[in-house]
């Protein structure tokens, strides 16, 4: 997938990752989370993730941190001290529980990229979304949609804003893609123009839309 032909205003240094500690089933998880590691160093963005170097949060952050990236790992110490995870790439910093990792890497990041992964990852992502709706933060949130894996959550999150359950400018931060570029191009959009009037679609493709328009 190519990313825009147009020139996006806004250029992300500092991404926020979270995602699993496995691999998971699917090989189409590993290849795109060491894709997204790979994209990151030609765009020269730093990482700032969960700790350790195992599964796809792993993938991600060695793949980073060996290509001479700068890395950033937040772990909460009762797992540090275990070293369930293995050694976490990059600067380590440790914190009392996940809800200070989420807090702490708040601070740090522009934008956040959400792998798939179980119930923790899920606790994370609506931790930030809840903070959102309070005003503490306006952070894009990625959902890198590899094979279909967050379709279910997509809609219900659709399904949430029909039935007035979730604001229009809560599930606005939230953005999708099954590509790594397309992804990265869709949160720089989200931060060059925030407001609740701006297309993507409409600025990748000027014309389609006057196209319509016009049959």
């Amino acid at each position: 997938m190519e990313g825009t032909s147009r020139t996006l205003p806004y250029t992300i240094r500092f991404v926020g990752l979270l995602g699993s500690h496995s691999l998971g089933r699917n090989p189409k998880f590993v290849a795109t989370a060491v894709d997204l590691g790979r994209e990151l160093i030609r765009q020269k963005i730093k990482l700032a993730y969960g700790g350790g170097s195992v599964g796809l949060q792993g993938a991600v952050a060695s793949t980073v941190f060996t290509n001479g990236g700068l890395v950033r790992g937040f772990i909460p110490g009762y797992i540090a001290t275990r070293h369930v995870y293995g050694r976490t790439c990059g600067v380590e910093h440790i914190v009392s529980s996940n809800y200070y990792k989420y807090f702490e890497m708040n601070h740090v990041m522009e934008v956040f990229i959400i792998l798939p992964r179980g119930v923790d990852t899920m606790e994370g992502l609506f931790t930030l979304i809840s903070w959102a709706s309070e005003g503490l933060h306006n952070r894009p949130i990625g959902l890198l949609n590899i094979d279909g894996y967050f379709n279910n959550l997509i809609k219900f999150l659709d399904d949430a804003v029909r039935q007035n359950f979730m604001s229009l400018s809560q599930r606005k931060l939230f953005i999708s893609s099954f590509f790594v570029d397309e992804l990265l191009d869709k949160l720089k959009f989200a931060k060059a123009f925030p407001g609740p009037q701006a297309s993507y679609d409409e600025f990748v493709n000027p014309g389609r839309l006057d196209l319509e328009l016009h049959l």
